[in-house]
């Protein structure tokens, strides 16, 4: 009786040192970050969301342009991330304040509702009637090289070990990109890309690789919004 008691004891130690050495083994090295390959993920989903060729007239400058904004989906497979309130209130917030010319302002996010399908053909009809002029769609897709170095062949096998040693890396790598499209013509006006990779070193059962990941969809959103401040306010001066 008292060795099962003492094997009841012992269980709760033994699940989080199984778990360790399992996780352990299985990142034991890294598979590198490739930001084509995201590229990739993002080009595939924006062919099924431009569901009719893009129009080849070159859009014309609209007067007081209204811009709507769309964050496509990303909660499904090779993404790593879905977007979230913070998300739509940095974007939301950004496109109150950036420059689209005499008149021009932001109507926000078209409504979710209004829509039949995640298409371009259903996503401009929306827009038609909102009175929208531009759209501004964004997407974006996120990786996670998760590895061990030398401290943890040495230091994992023991329980402080995984919660003390510095054994195990986190790397993530964040690609967004912004599509302008004239909702009249059905054309692409422009689009902007920005990514950001961030990494982290610690004990395997603190480093938290969902962590990393919101830390490169910061600072790629943060960049991204730069890029597309610039490019508005180029837009912006050659109207005058």
């Amino acid at each position: 009786m008292p060795s099962r008691m003492r094997a009841a004891r012992l269980i709760p130690w033994s699940l989080p040192l199984l778990a360790v050495l399992v996780a352990a083994a299985g990142c034991a090295s890294s598979q590198g970050l490739s930001r084509d390959v995201l590229l990739g993920v993002i080009r595939q989903e924006e062919s099924r969301f431009v569901d009719t060729p893009a129009a080849t007239i070159a859009p014309s400058r609209p007067t007081a342009p209204k811009l709507g904004l769309y964050l496509h989906p990303t909660g499904f497979l090779y993404r790593e991330f879905e977007w979230t309130g913070r998300d739509r209130d940095v974007v939301l917030a950004w496109s109150r304040r950036i420059s689209l010319g005499e008149g021009g302002r932001s109507i926000g996010f078209l409504t979710l509702s209004s829509l039949r399908g995640h298409t371009l053909t259903e996503l401009r009809a929306s827009a038609v009637r909102y009175g929208v002029d531009w759209l501004l769609v964004f997407d974006g897709a996120a990786a996670v090289d998760r590895y061990n170095n030398y401290k943890a062949s040495l230091l994992y096998w023991t329980i402080l070990g995984a919660y003390l040693a510095d054994g195990t890396h986190s790397d993530a790598l964040c690609l967004m990109k912004a599509t302008l499209w004239d909702v009249k013509t059905g054309s692409r006006v422009f689009e902007e890309e920005a990514g950001a990779r961030t990494n982290t070193v610690g004990p395997a059962a603190l480093v938290d690789d969902k962590r990393e990941v919101e830390r490169a969809r910061t600072a790629a959103m943060n960049l991204l919004m730069e890029r597309l401040t610039d490019r508005f306010a180029a837009m912006s001066r050659m109207s005058r």
